[in-house]
């Protein structure tokens, strides 16, 4: 394996562990009286500090410009501008944001960890399917059994654990399982000169304003212990919201589905990580489980059908991260209208 590769492989492991440790700063900011509100917090942090680095960026690029002695050539260090359509991002702070992040944190109160678990594990393979459908990801044997593999471990961390849910709780963990699915799909069909930085800052923003303007007419804030609750939302929206997804989007240009599916399977497999090392002491069947997960990711991993799409970008999303000036083509050239 290149270690181009290699790093594109630690990137998409090193998110999913991040988003494990989320789930668990979500579990422990609730119950709360209003949780639409928290999730709407998470959207609008992680927003404003992707805000931040896109203003930024010119006058850094410029200095690095006139360090190199690149002033004759401005353009080619210039920042990406370009933003989608308003109907574009419209759907993408619904996907990525407000629907997402409230049913997430909706489903965190009403389904019990364990079943939510299962639930997500179906992202995987949804992604995986949309890469070899849509997008001409090629596979083999080795992701289809690891996929299963790393769904039959997930059940197995599930099956350790007990509590009450609601069939509404399984449908938001349902929700909470889709809308993020179909997120990252949208944005891997973007332009090659949409600015992915702005672009993710815009829809997080708007979604959070959202789910904030929701709370507002359905929940109590009165009751919102703050001085608790503001340590984890700045985690979860600086690491978890903004830095996590604008690195997730930039793969997505970079890394199969299939890839990038199976390395979610790490979400839980950290969640019980970090309860060991709170004091918890894992069953045999959750250990098993953890196993088995792990086998089924580095069996994704290792199929040379996949790793072959490393090499290169495969979709337009790359291009708006690029080096300013390189131009890189994208199979199909595909656009969102």
């Amino acid at each position: 394996m290149s270690g181009v590769a290699f790093r594109y492989l630690g990137l998409a492991a090193l998110i999913a562990i991040v988003w494990g440790v989320c789930f668990v700063l979500i579990q422990a900011s609730l119950p709360s009286p209003a949780p639409l509100l928290l999730a709407g917090s998470r959207a609008l942090i992680g927003g404003a500090v992707l805000g931040a680095a896109a203003v930024l960026r010119r006058p850094i690029l410029s200095l690095r410009a006139a360090g190199r002695g690149d002033e004759r050539d401005p353009a080619r260090h210039r920042p990406r501008t370009t933003l989608p359509s308003p109907g574009i991002i419209i759907l993408l702070a619904l996907l990525n944001a407000a629907v997402a992040f409230g049913a997430m944190y909706l489903a965190a109160g009403r389904a019990e960890a364990a079943v939510a678990s299962v639930l997500a594990s179906g992202q995987p393979a949804l992604l995986a399917a949309a890469g070899w459908l849509w997008f001409g990801e090629r596979g083999s044997w080795r992701s289809v059994a690891g996929l299963s593999l790393g769904v039959g471990g997930v059940v197995l961390v599930a099956a350790a654990t007990s509590g009450a849910t609601t069939l509404d709780g399984v449908a938001l963990a349902l929700l909470a399982t889709a809308s993020p699915t179909a997120g990252p799909l949208v944005m891997r069909r973007l332009p090659r000169n949409v600015d992915l930085v702005t672009t993710t800052s815009v829809q997080f923003l708007l979604g959070g304003a959202i789910l904030v303007g929701v709370s507002t007419m359905l929940e109590p804030w009165s009751n919102v212990r703050w001085s608790a609750a503001i340590p984890g939302l700045l985690v979860l929206g600086v690491l978890g919201t903004g830095l996590a997804y604008l690195a997730w989007f930039w793969l997505l240009g970079r890394v199969p589905l299939v890839i990038l599916g199976a390395a979610l399977f790490l979400v839980p497999v950290t969640g019980v990580a970090v309860a060991i090392g709170l004091g918890d002491r894992p069953s045999p069947v959750e250990l098993a489980g953890i196993a088995v997960a792990l086998a089924g990711i580095g069996l994704v991993a290792a199929d040379p059908a996949l790793r072959a799409g490393l090499q290169a970008p495969t979709s337009a999303v790359s291009a708006s991260v690029t080096r300013p000036g390189a131009r890189r083509r994208s199979p199909g050239e595909d656009r969102v209208r």
